[in-house]
Order: structure tokens, then C-alpha cells, then sequence
């Protein structure tokens, strides 16, 4: 947090500080601990304008690492009426923590526009890690948009500070993270395992347990890239332990997926049922509709065809471009296997479009 800030009594600012530091480094009870603190001292906050807005952003921060986006909504939007005082480094941090939120909604295209806001407020802060922090999550969501070239860009860019930074290992194993991701987008697999593991050995498996839990989801899902179901098993396995993961469902999907494909017909429904009944109770349609799909595939073949067409109409309607390209290829290449052609060219025509 720029100190430029922090102007009120030391005692407040060190506390605000060490927050910021647990919040950064995906320390949620840390973070919780002190915010509860901070909290009683909000009189004390309030006395400086500036530094209530310091307390607010970093409320809407540690909402959103608890994934309470309502919460985190909430004070951001009280932030915003203290614009009045905004200096550039709050300017910077109230557009960074917008485009946080979209991303946490997966509004991806909404969050870069923010992220762009709050670059244009980057230059005045003197804080490298904070550079670095920014071009991660730039390179996160050139990611979701499928803009490979740049998320490799910002995330070799985000690597290069980290590792001058020993005291930040935990968003250096965060951005080598990113560095596996972009290698399976482009199906550098061997280079995508290189990193992700040493992502893994970036992380203090005792602090760190949510970030251990994302690594190993994600190598499962390099393994099931590779069409290596066997090797996914144990990593998603491990990563379905943690059920507070905001990767839950998709761990569900893939492990799920992957236990069909090698007969372990028993765990494979009871990863789907789970998911499953999940997405019902989140209210997240994207995720019912693919594990509708992925039991019609397996355990009800006879309404395989009917359901996947329906889905893929629904992911068209919601506008999920990667859904609509990953699900027509795969029914594309049904049809041309069984031969029903006229489908299959338009599916694989699909595909392309999107």
C-alpha cells in the first residue's frame, strides 16, 4: 500500500499495512483477524478522509478474497463517494479492486476496461511489487479472453519482479501459475509441467493450503489436456479436499470426466452428483449445463445427441464463446464418426465461428 496514505497515528498505519500484506499474500484468517480490528477502530479511521478510503478499498479486497462479492460491492461503492479526495494512488487502487470484482464475476472484458483505468494511475506508485501485482492480473484476464500473446506478456513481466522478491514467493508461485497456463493454451506441455511445479514449489504447503489446492487442480487439468486421465486422478482428487476452492466445480467436472474414462464408474457419479447438485444450489447454469452434458455422454447415451445440441444453444444465448467452440468440436467429430455428415460440417463450421 502506497505510504503516501497512511498519514494518520503509526499504531493505525501499521495495521493497515500488515492487512494489506495478508490480504496480498492470500492469508485469509490473517486477513479476517485484522479486519475485525480494524473494524472497532472505524471512528478513528473516519477522522481522515483519505485514510477511510484506504480502510474501504481494502475491505472490498479482503471481501473479495473471501469471495463475498455482495460484501465487497458494498464498499467499494461507499469508496466511491469520497472520489472528491482521491489522490492517484487511490484512483489506482479504487480501479484495481473494480476490475478485481468483475474478474471474480467473470465479467472479463469489464475488468480489463478497469484494469486499463487504474494503468493510467500506475506510474505514481514507487512500489515494484505492486507493478508486479498488476501485470498478473492483467496477464489473468488477457487469459480468459483468449488473448494468449499478451497474458504471456504481462505474466513474464509479473515473474521478473517476483523473483527479485523473496518475501513474495507466494505471487511468484501465483504467477508461475500463470506461466503453466499459458504453455497448456498452447499446448507446451512439457514447459506447462515445468511450471506448475515449480509453482508448487514456490508455495509453503502449510500457510498456503488454497493456492496448493490451485496448482494441483491444474495440473489435473494439464493431464487431462494430454488426454492422460490416469495422471489427473490424484491431483484433482487432492484438489477436491478442498471444498471452499472457487475452482470447486470445475475440479467436479474434470474429475468426474476423467473416472468415466477409465471406469471408475462409482467416483465419476458421485463427482458428478455432487457437481451436479452444486451448480443447482449456486444458481451457476453454465456449470449445470456441462455436467448435464457430461452425464448424458457417459451414463445416458441415448439422449446424448438432443441434450448437447440444447446446451450448446444455451452457451450461444450467454454469450460463452469457449463452450460453444469446445462442445460443437466434440459433437462435430461425433457426427463425422458416425457418419451423419450434414451435422457434423455444421458443428465443425460452429466451432469456427467462435
Amino acid at each position: 500500500m502506497d505510504r503516501s496514505l497512511l498519514v494518520l497515528n503509526q499504531d493505525v498505519t501499521t495495521a493497515l499495512e500488515d492487512w494489506y500484506m495478508q490480504i496480498r499474500l492470500g492469508q485469509q484468517q490473517a486477513a479476517l483477524d485484522l479486519y475485525l480490528e480494524l473494524r472497532q477502530r472505524e471512528g478513528e479511521l473516519k477522522q481522515q478522509d483519505t485514510l477511510y478510503v484506504v480502510y474501504l478499498l481494502l475491505s472490498c479486497r479482503f471481501h473479495l478474497l473471501t469471495s463475498d462479492l455482495d460484501k465487497s460491492g458494498e464498499f467499494h461503492e461507499e469508496a466511491a463517494k469520497y472520489q472528491h479526495v482521491f489522490v492517484p494512488a487511490l484512483h489506482y487502487y479504487y480501479h484495481l479492486a473494480k476490475g478485481m470484482r468483475h474478474f471474480a464475476e467473470r465479467s472479463y472484458t469489464c475488468a480489463l476496461a478497469a484494469y486499463e483505468q487504474a494503468e493510467d494511475y500506475l506510474s505514481s506508485m514507487d512500489d515494484e511489487v505492486e507493478h508486479g501485482d498488476f501485470h498478473f492480473r492483467k496477464a489473468a484476464v488477457y487469459y480468459y479472453l483468449d488473448i494468449s500473446s499478451l497474458s504471456v506478456y504481462h505474466t513474464e513481466y509479473a515473474i521478473k519482479i517476483f523473483e527479485k522478491h523473496p518475501a513474495y514467493r507466494y505471487l511468484l508461485a501465483r504467477s508461475e501459475l500463470m506461466r503453466g497456463l499459458n504453455f497448456i493454451e498452447r499446448k507446451e506441455f512439457t514447459q506447462a509441467e515445468q511450471a506448475l511445479n515449480d509453482a508448487l514449489a514456490h508455495t509453503d504447503v502449510a500457510r498456503e493450503n488454497s493456492l496448493v489446492t490451485l496448482i494441483q487442480h491444474n495440473i489435473g487439468y494439464l493431464y487431462t489436456e494430454q488426454e492422460m486421465p490416469l495422471a489427473a486422478i490424484p491431483y484433482l482428487s487432492a484438489a477436491r479436499r478442498d471444498c471452499t476452492f472457487p475452482g470447486y466445480l470445475k475440479t467436479l467436472y474434470l474429475l468426474a470426466d476423467s473416472c468415466w474414462k477409465t471406469g471408475q464408474q462409482e467416483i465419476a457419479f458421485d463427482a458428478y452428483q455432487e457437481g451436479f447438485q452444486l451448480s443447482i444450489a449456486q444458481n451457476d447454469d453454465i456449470y449445470k449445463w456441462e455436467f448435464a452434458m457430461l452425464h448424458k455422454k457417459y451414463a445416458d447415451p441415448a439422449n446424448f445427441e438432443s441434450i448437447w445440441m440444447e446446451g450448446i444453444e444455451f452457451f450461444q444465448a450467454e454469450g460463452d464463446r469457449y463452450n460453444v467452440r469446445t462442445y460443437a468440436s466434440e459433437l462435430a467429430a461425433y457426427f463425422n464418426e458416425t457418419e451423419q455428415d450434414e451435422l457434423a460440417v455444421y458443428y465443425y463450421k460452429l466451432s469456427l465461428q467462435y
